[in-house]
C-alpha cells in the first residue's frame, strides 16, 4: 500500500537520510561517521537482477568519486504480495543487499543470505509496521465496528440455512424452530424465541433492507457505547420489541409467525437519538433532524405497510430512547462526538 512506502520515507528522513538525486524519489542517503548508507526504494515489477546491479554500482562510482568513505548500500524492494516470481527470486540469490516489502501485507522479508539489520533500519520498520497495521485496523473497526459485523453475519447464516431447508411449499422447520409465536412462547413456554427471533428473516429483502441499516448505525453505537455496551443494548432492545409484538399479537394483531432485526435496529436509532440531543444535535456524523426522519418514516411505514411488526418498532424505538437516557445519567462522556 502506498502509506506504507510514505511511512518508510518519512522514517528515513527522521533518521537523516536525504534524497540523493532532488529529482528521484527512491535514492536517499546518510554520512555516518565511517561511511555512507544508502537506501534504494524500487518496485520488484519487470526488474531484473542484472539492471539492479548495474544501477547500485553507478550510485557507489559517483559517491565514491566524492568521497573516501565505504558506501553501505541496501535496496528496499516492493512486491505487489507475498509471492515472489523467478525475477525476485533471481534478485535475491545474485544479491546480497535486497529487503522485500510487500505491499498487499505490509510485511518485510529478509532472506538468510541477507543482512539482518542495515543502519539500525529493521526494528524501526518492524515497528512502523506494526504501527500502522494498527492504525489500518483501528479504522476498519472504527468505520464497521466488531460486533456489528458477527451479528450481520449471524442473520446472513441463518438465512441461508432457511432458505436450503425450505420444503415444497416454501416452509422452513428453522422458522419454525426461532421465530416469534405467541403460543409456543406463552403455551409451550419456548421463552428463547423472544432472542432468536431477532435474527431470523423471512425473504432476502426483509434481510438486506435490515442488514443495511444495521450497518449504517451499527458501529456507531457500538464505537460510542464500547462493544460489550453496544451487544447488551441491540439485544435489550431487541427483546423488547419481541415483547411489544407479542402482547400485540395477543391484543389481537394477530400473526403466525414474526422476526427480524428491525425492533433492535430502531432501538439503536433511539439510543443515537438521545446522544445526539445531548451532543449539540449531531453524533457520528448524523444530525437530529436525519435520525428523527429516519425514525419516523419507519413508524409511518408500518402504519401504511401490509405484514410489518410495528409494536416491534415502536417498542424497540422506546427501548433505545431508554437505553440513551440511562447511559446520559450513567456516564455523560458517553456522548462525546467520536468521528467516523
Amino acid at each position: 500500500m502506498q502509506q506504507y512506502v510514505l511511512q518508510i520515507i518519512e522514517h528515513l528522513e527522521e533518521m537523516g537520510y536525504k534524497k540523493l538525486n532532488p529529482e528521484s524519489n527512491n535514492v536517499y542517503g546518510r554520512l555516518g561517521t565511517d561511511a555512507i548508507y544508502v537506501v534504494v526504494l524500487g518496485s520488484s515489477r519487470d526488474l531484473r537482477a542484472e539492471s539492479l546491479q548495474k544501477f547500485n554500482r553507478q550510485i557507489i562510482h559517483d559517491l565514491s568519486a566524492d568521497s573516501d568513505k565505504r558506501i553501505e548500500l541496501l535496496n528496499i524492494l516492493l512486491t505487489p504480495n507475498g509471492l515472489f516470481d523467478d525475477s525476485v527470486n533471481e534478485i535475491v540469490s545474485k544479491m546480497s543487499n535486497v529487503w522485500l516489502f510487500s505491499e498487499d501485507y505490509g510485511k518485510l522479508y529478509v532472506f538468510e543470505n541477507q543482512p539482518m539489520d542495515f543502519d539500525g533500519l529493521q526494528p524501526v520498520l518492524d515497528k512502523q509496521i506494526l504501527q500502522e497495521k494498527g492504525r489500518n485496523l483501528s479504522r476498519i473497526r472504527k468505520t464497521f465496528g466488531v460486533i456489528t459485523p458477527i451479528l450481520i453475519l449471524i442473520n446472513i447464516i441463518i438465512f441461508v440455512i432457511s432458505v436450503y431447508t425450505r420444503d415444497a411449499a416454501g416452509n422452513s422447520w428453522l422458522e419454525e424452530l426461532l421465530a416469534d409465536n405467541l403460543y409456543d412462547v406463552i403455551v409451550e413456554k419456548q421463552y428463547y424465541r423472544i432472542i432468536t427471533s431477532i435474527f431470523y428473516h423471512f425473504s432476502l429483502i426483509h434481510l438486506f433492507s435490515n442488514m443495511v441499516v444495521l450497518v449504517a448505525l451499527g458501529a456507531r453505537v457500538e464505537n460510542l457505547m464500547g462493544r460489550i455496551g453496544f451487544l447488551i443494548s441491540y439485544l435489550f432492545c431487541g427483546i423488547t420489541a419481541s415483547i411489544c409484538s407479542l402482547i400485540s399479537c395477543y391484543l389481537g394483531n394477530y400473526y403466525t409467525y414474526a422476526g427480524g432485526a428491525s425492533g433492535a435496529i430502531c432501538g439503536l436509532m433511539g439510543v443515537l437519538i438521545v446522544f445526539a440531543f445531548f451532543n449539540k444535535g449531531h453524533i457520528s456524523g448524523i444530525s437530529l433532524k436525519d435520525l428523527l426522519f429516519l425514525s419516523v418514516l419507519t413508524i409511518l411505514n408500518g402504519y401504511v405497510s401490509d405484514g410489518i411488526d410495528n409494536a416491534a418498532h415502536v417498542g424497540g424505538l422506546i427501548a433505545g430512547l431508554l437505553v440513551g437516557i440511562i447511559a446520559i445519567l450513567i456516564h455523560k462522556a458517553v456522548v462525546k462526538d467520536k468521528p467516523m
